[in-house]
C-alpha cells in the first residue's frame, strides 16, 4: 500500500481503534497493584497514544503531501540521493535534451468516451533528463484542442511551467489536486483565456532534498536545470514561442519561489510568473540542508527580496497570490511588493484569509491562470 493511499489510513485506523479496544478489555486484567501492574498500565496508555499520533501525522501528510511514497520517507530519514547521481553530464553543452513523450490515457479534460485531441486537448508525459546539469525528472504537459487543429499548424503556443510545493510527492499533484486540465478546458470554452500549453513539474529532483531550485556548489545543479534544460526538452518537443515573452512559470509554496525566482533570474527566458503563497527569502532549514557551501553572498543572491534592494529590477511582471490572514509567507510577499520598482512590475490577488494547503492554493489557480493569459503571447 502506498504511504498516502486509503488504504494505509485505513489499516491505521482500524489499528488505533484495536489499540484502544484492547485496552479498555486489558485495564481491569491490571488493575493489581506493584511496579509490574504500574507498568503495564503505562505502556498500554502509551501504545495507545502512540497509535493515534502515527494516524493523525499519516493523516496530516496524506492531505499536505509531504512525503507521498515510502522512498520518498525512507530517502528523507537517510539523507537523500547520493550527490554522484547528479553530476553534469558533460559533453556538448549544446546538444539536445533527451525527451521521452508518452501520452497519458485518462487524465484528460474531455468528457467524452472517445478521447480526440482536436476536441479534448492532451495530457503528455515527458522524461527529461539535461545534459547541462545530468538531473531527470518527469513533466505531464496539457496539450489544448487548439494545438492539433490544422488551424493553429502553424502556431507556437505560449508556455506556463507549473512548479508544485515540496516535495510534492503526487506527480500528478497538478492534475489529482489542482485540476489544471480540468479548470483551463472551462476557461478556454468560455473564451475566457487563449489557448496555452501547460508545463506541470514537481521542483524536487532529489528525494529527500528541498534545493529551492538553487545551483548547489558541488551539488545538483537545479536553477540551471530550470532555467534551461527544461525549456529545451519543451521547446524539442513542442511548437512553442522562441521569444521570452511567450514563457511564463507559476507554482505554490516553495514552487512560487522558484517560479518568481527563475523569472528574476532568467529574465532572458521568461517574462513572467505567479507566486501562490510562496516566500521570496532564501530560507534554510533541515530540509534544504546547506544549500549555499557555507557563502553568506550566495544565500543573498538567490533572496529575491535583498536582490531587489541591491540589485537592477529584472523587466518581469510577478503575480503575487497569498492571504492576509492564515498564510505564513505573507509577511515575505508583502516585503517583496513593497520592494518592488520599475521595470519589475507587480500584481496581487488576496485572500481575506487562507491556509497554507491545496484548498486555498486552488482558489489561485484559476485567476493565475487568466492573469498569464493575458501577458504571455505565442508567436
Amino acid at each position: 500500500m502506498g504511504l498516502t493511499s486509503w488504504g494505509t489510513l485505513s489499516l491505521l485506523t482500524l489499528l488505533t481503534l484495536g489499540c484502544m479496544v484492547a485496552t479498555v478489555w486489558a485495564w481491569p486484567r491490571a488493575s493489581f497493584s506493584g511496579p509490574r501492574a504500574a507498568g503495564v498500565r503505562v505502556l498500554m496508555l502509551a501504545g495507545c497514544q502512540f497509535a493515534v499520533l502515527l494516524t493523525l501525522v499519516a493523516a496530516l501528510n496524506a492531505y499536505y503531501l509531504f512525503y507521498g511514497s515510502w522512498t520518498d520517507l525512507l530517502s528523507a530519514a537517510g539523507g537523500g540521493a547520493a550527490q554522484a547521481q547528479h553530476r553534469p553530464a558533460g559533453g556538448n553543452a549544446a546538444a539536445a535534451t533527451r525527451v521521452v513523450r508518452t501520452v497519458q490515457a485518462g487524465l484528460d479534460p474531455g468528457p467524452r468516451a472517445e478521447h480526440v485531441p482536436a476536441n479534448d486537448g492532451q495530457v503528455e508525459r515527458l522524461d527529461i533528463r539535461g545534459v547541462r546539469t545530468g538531473l531527470s525528472s518527469d513533466a505531464y504537459v496539457y496539450l489544448p484542442p487548439q494545438y492539433f487543429q490544422p488551424a493553429y499548424a502553424a502556431r507556437r503556443l505560449p508556455v506556463v511551467i507549473f512548479l508544485a510545493g515540496y516535495p510534492a510527492a503526487d506527480r500528478l499533484v497538478w492534475i489529482h489536486q489542482g485540476h489544471v486540465p480540468a479548470d483551463v478546458a472551462r476557461a478556454q470554452a468560455a473564451g475566457r483565456i487563449q489557448p496555452m500549453i501547460y508545463v506541470m513539474m514537481r521542483p524536487t529532483v532529489v528525494n529527500g532534498w528541498d534545493t529551492e531550485c538553487a545551483d548547489v556548489p558541488g551539488g545538483p545543479q537545479v536553477e540551471t536545470f530550470f532555467a534551461q534544460d527544461v525549456p529545451e526538452a519543451v521547446s524539442e518537443a513542442y511548437r512553442v514561442p522562441r521569444d521570452r515573452g511567450g514563457w511564463g512559470l507559476a507554482g505554490y509554496s516553495t514552487g512560487g519561489f522558484c517560479a518568481a525566482k527563475l523569472a528574476m533570474l532568467h529574465s532572458d527566458r521568461f517574462s513572467a510568473a505567479v507566486s501562490m503563497a510562496g516566500h521570496f527569502d532564501s530560507l534554510l532549514d533541515p530540509t534544504t540542508r546547506d544549500l549555499y557551501g557555507g557563502s553568506r553572498d550566495l544565500r543573498l543572491s538567490n533572496d529575491l527580496i535583498w536582490r531587489l534592494r541591491h540589485y537592477p529590477a529584472p523587466p518581469v511582471s510577478i503575480l503575487v497570490a497569498s492571504a492576509d490572514t492564515g498564510e505564513k509567507t505573507f509577511p515575505s510577499a508583502r516585503r517583496f511588493m513593497r520592494a518592488a520598482r520599475p521595470p519589475l512590475v507587480v500584481d496581487k490577488v488576496l485572500l481575506r484569509s487562507g491556509g497554507h494547503n491545496f484548498k486555498t492554493f486552488r482558489k489561485y489557480i484559476p485567476p493565475s491562470i487568466r492573469w498569464l493569459s493575458e501577458r504571455l503571447r505565442g508567436e
